[in-house]
């Protein structure tokens, strides 16, 4: 069994939902089912708010076992003087100050009924209110393939640790004068590659020119065209390209047009979760089957932009300058075809550079017709870079956007337009590709998926709840006698990833340097 309490405070509106988040990680680390977690997170968010909107203190102790969880909430307060009244949906007494901050709808306690196998609830007016929340525990069934295309070129490494601070999953360390990628955490962005000076992290795509046949198809992002210099337009690059013999070439843009048309369609049946989630970023993808797996029903079942565009090949021989790492692995999904090959973008860019140099290409007028991109609909929000994308999974995960019907999320800034394999910056080359003339599009179609998207292991201790707990139990532990500096000395991120990676035995505890000092004092 593992216990633990969160002090909550009334009135405090900042820190609200801090302790119910606390424990929505517990659960996923001990693998619990992802329905099963979000029904434990709506009703300890519930029970949470209720102290901070009415309460002056209280606290949220719980008992975690292998079959179920116990909550509980106390406060010191006002007290429920009609608990019967309290209980049905839409009754209400909170003060003005939290109805203008959106809380306060009268749905508290009915949702936290709802969620609980078990609930009980005790109220003195004038004293305070404790609420007694059970919830029955099943393991979540794992199935999803660790797989990415980031490649460590360990003499390269400086141990500078940067990224070790950037990843948003916690999946890499730095022993042994190397860096290591823990691949059931790794999902494939590119933020580790783009604060790799050294080149320590690179991608696992090809860094030589490849030689084009007649029948060679290339497909490049839309953002490598526009990622040149101001004199190398993309109608230019395009033109470069065929002369160094790729004549059929065509642009990842066709795809993701496809891919929204197709979603936006999806998304229009209301017995949809939503927001409905575009496929469109791999890397997104990879996230929500590994830390948000509750959110695997909102991904709309279709290919990503990438994948569709290596179906559509066929048996020809494609050559796909792919924007990052995930768009590579997605590229050898399911069965490689043997025609398929990835090139770094960075290889086309150079050459096309070259060619215009010394061949003294002239800049290429954009037609009459203005490309502007058409706009986007208003069903759908646009998510750009890391952070932001995390945020709002959890805000959607904890069922706070439910008025969005389609989130397009991308890893990288402003889209491929910022990825880390590019040099240019993201604003001006998308304004660049927004002032380009019109390009000839093939007519695409999305294609659906024909395998579901699956949960990864992702965060779980293990696969057997009893066992998961038993080594939640030990890691606490070992943060006991940690310094808690979050240093990366150790070459972990932070001293609770280094305590799990302890537990899990890839690590020893003498790996961190203030316990060789202090054991040096003590034997001194």
């Amino acid at each position: 069994m593992n216990t633990g309490s969160f002090k909550i405070r009334g009135g405090d509106f900042t820190r609200a939902g801090s302790a119910s988040s606390a424990l929505k990680k517990l659960l996923k680390q001990v693998n619990v089912e992802p329905e099963i977690i979000r029904r434990a997170m709506i009703a300890a968010y519930e029970a949470e708010m209720n102290v901070v909107i009415h309460a002056r203190h209280g606290n949220m102790r719980f008992s975690l076992d292998s079959d179920r969880i116990d909550i509980e909430v106390s406060d010191e307060g006002p007290g429920i003087p009609d608990i019967e009244l309290a209980l049905k949906d839409g009754y209400s007494t909170a003060p003005p100050r939290a109805r203008e901050l959106g809380f306060g709808a009268g749905m508290g306690l009915p949702n936290i009924k709802k969620s609980s196998n078990t609930f009980t609830i005790e109220s003195v007016v004038g004293k305070g209110t404790k609420l007694n929340i059970s919830i029955h525990l099943k393991a979540l069934e794992a199935q999803g393939t660790d797989r990415n295309s980031i490649r460590v070129i360990a003499d390269n490494c400086i141990e500078c640790m940067r990224c070790l601070l950037v990843c948003p999953s916690n999946a890499l360390r730095v022993r042994g004068g190397k860096p290591e990628i823990m691949e059931h955490l790794c999902i494939d962005c590119a933020e580790c590659i783009e604060v790799c000076k050294a080149g320590a992290l690179t991608t696992g795509m090809a860094k030589e020119m490849p030689k084009p046949t007649e029948n060679t198809q290339l497909i490049v992002p839309q953002s490598l065209l526009a990622g040149l210099t101001d004199s190398i337009t993309p109608e230019l690059a395009l033109a470069v390209l065929k002369k160094m013999g790729f004549i059929n070439v065509a642009v990842v843009e066709e795809w993701e047009e496809a891919l929204r048309n197709a979603v936006m369609e999806y998304a229009q049946d209301e017995k949809r979760p939503k927001p409905v989630i575009s496929p469109v970023c791999p890397a997104v993808v990879n996230l929500i089957e590994t830390r948000f797996p509750s959110l695997i029903p909102n991904l709309a079942p279709f290919l990503s932009p990438i994948e569709a565009a290596r179906r559509d090949m066929g048996e020809k021989r494609a050559l796909f300058a792919a924007s990052c790492p995930c768009q590579c692995t997605a590229l050898g999904r399911g069965h490689l075809l043997a025609n398929v090959e990835a090139v770094d973008p960075a290889i086309l860019r150079q050459e096309i550079i070259k060619v215009v140099i010394t061949e003294g290409e002239k800049k290429e007028q954009s037609s009459s017709e203005s490309r502007q991109k058409s706009a986007m609909p208003e069903d759908i929000l646009e998510i750009y870079g890391v952070k932001h994308v995390i945020k709002v999974l959890e805000k959607v995960e904890n069922g706070f956007i439910r008025n969005i019907k389609v989130l397009e999320l991308y890893m990288c800034d402003r889209g491929c337009f910022g990825s880390p394999l590019l040099i240019e910056d993201p604003f001006i080359a998308m304004r660049r590709w927004k002032a380009a003339g019109a390009f000839p599009h093939e007519p695409r179609k999305a294609i659906p998926r024909s395998a579901p998207f699956t949960a990864r292991r992702g965060v779980r201790l293990d696969a057997d709840i009893s066992r998961a707990i038993e080594k939640l139990s030990e890691i606490e532990g070992i943060m006991k006698k940690l310094p808690g500096k979050d240093c990366g000395i150790c070459g972990a991120p932070f001293c609770s990833v280094f305590a799990e990676d302890i537990v899990m035995g890839k690590a020893d505890i003498s790996e961190c340097i203030y316990i060789k000092e202090k054991e040096k004092d003590e034997t001194e």
